[in-house]
């Protein structure tokens, strides 16, 4: 985990743009591997004179069309990053891009305000309101005033609460296994990733990671565990650099197989996975340790891929929230590439390319199960329904309305106001009923 070197996020940010400034040789490697590129109307420019453009507006500050759709199309994949003759990191670049792009006067795409925490309409907040009631919600929305000591504090982050069976599955594992812990739900509590690096928004970004690590040592814990990976790189790549971080930090598949001592295997699986490696688990290195996972579990067959382009299996990562259509573009790909594997389903950890697989239950037969599901049925645990999936098999808004209104309305939420935001979340034309 990095030192503390920097006073604020700005400040590391600030230093990419430096570097970039002093010394990119505008070679365009780094775009020839762009994923997104060739989803954009960018797809016929050289890749060297866009990167002149953008090093340009960096030191002069004017703007184009071409900068602002390069830097909020970025999927945030990182296969970018390592390509750099100069050992600049693009994907930082195009992240201190979009926070140049604001402080100019631009906004991010509209898009993004579905995303951003806190409101009354954020994306997961409906999602999570259309499977689950408040009576069962098993995490804390809030920090007491005087929390208990714990040993281990789970933070859910966002995304995850959109995904409750996951959830309720990793909390029962953790029951099974007799650990310390309490369970701290997302929201208002955020990372920040939704602000920056997806939106820009810098200081909204480190404002939203001072209130959360602050919420988070109220507990006193020896460590965090998260099931988020936009979370876990937040944490692992960006907290310790300006924040004083007094516990460790594991993705919730690296906690795991650290004690699978503690894990009573009862049930052997009979069924064949692939395991989908996510960008962020790439990056952050969080993948080993879900693989070693699968490979423990009796009666599961781990299949590995072969003769696929690991680099184009990205699920559209923060071009969804951007710009969704480029984004979905990808997905599609991913989709498509991964059912060649045949399995009995796809092995996922990242809660955002589990969201990202959802649309495509509409055209193709596929299931996407996350290791902590995996692990319960294994244990003999409860298998819990997935109602998301349920939904986007749906025909109608009315049909999704029927089969989620006790949940929605126990929430809060009106009839009127699901007519209004069901069709743009699942597909459907236009406000209905």
């Amino acid at each position: 985990m990095p030192k503390q070197k920097y006073s604020s996020l700005e400040e590391n940010y600030n230093e990419v743009v430096r570097q970039a400034i002093e010394e990119c040789v505008l070679c365009g490697d780094c775009l020839r591997d762009c994923l997104m590129l060739p989803q954009t109307s960018l797809k016929d420019k050289a890749p060297e004179e866009i990167m002149e453009n953008i090093i340009d507006f960096l030191k002069d500050g004017v703007s184009s069309e071409e900068v602002y759709l390069k830097a909020f199309s970025c999927a945030g994949c990182g296969y970018c990053s390592d390509t750099c003759p100069q050992g600049i990191d693009p994907l930082l670049l195009h992240e201190a891009v979009k926070i140049e792009l604001l402080k100019h006067g631009e906004k991010p795409p509209e898009s993004m305000n579905f995303v951003v925490p806190g409101q009354r309409m954020n994306l997961y907040e409906i999602l999570a309101a259309l499977q689950t009631k408040p009576s069962e919600v098993r995490w804390l929305k809030r920090v007491p005033s005087q929390p208990k000591k714990t040993e281990n504090v789970v933070f859910l982050g966002c995304s995850p609460q959109a995904l409750p069976h996951s959830i309720f599955a990793f909390l029962d594992v953790l029951e099974k296994m007799g650990v310390d812990s309490v369970t701290l739900g997302g929201g208002e509590l955020c990372c920040g990733t939704a602000f920056c690096p997806a939106g820009g928004k810098v200081k909204e970004s480190e404002e939203k990671a001072r209130e959360l690590v602050t919420a988070l040592k109220a507990f006193s814990p020896k460590r965090i565990i998260l099931v988020c990976t936009g979370c876990y790189r937040q944490f692992t790549e960006f907290f310790p650099s300006f924040l004083g971080l007094d516990f460790e930090v594991q993705f919730y598949t690296q906690f795991l197989n650290e004690n699978l001592d503690k894990i009573n295997f009862t049930k052997p699986l009979g069924t064949t996975v692939t395991m989908h490696e996510s960008c962020m688990t790439r990056r952050t290195k969080a993948t080993d340790s879900a693989i070693k996972l699968l490979k423990a579990i009796p009666g599961l067959k781990l299949v590995e891929r072969e003769n696929i382009d690991e680099e184009t299996l990205c699920c559209g990562g923060l071009a969804n929230m951007t710009y969704p259509p480029m984004g979905q573009k990808l997905g599609q790909i991913l989709v498509e590439e991964t059912m060649k594997i045949g399995a009995d389903y796809i092995a996922n950890t990242c809660p955002f390319c589990a969201l990202a697989f959802y649309p495509y239950l509409r055209q193709h037969s596929f299931k996407v199960k996350d290791i902590a599901t995996i692990i319960n049925e294994a244990m003999g645990g409860r298998e819990y329904e997935d109602k998301l999936a349920k939904y986007w098999k749906c025909q109608s808004v009315d049909e999704i309305i029927e089969k989620s209104r006790e949940n929605f309305e126990a929430n809060g939420y009106k009839e009127e106001e699901m007519r209004h935001i069901l069709p743009l979340l699942f597909g459907f034309s236009g406000p209905q009923g």
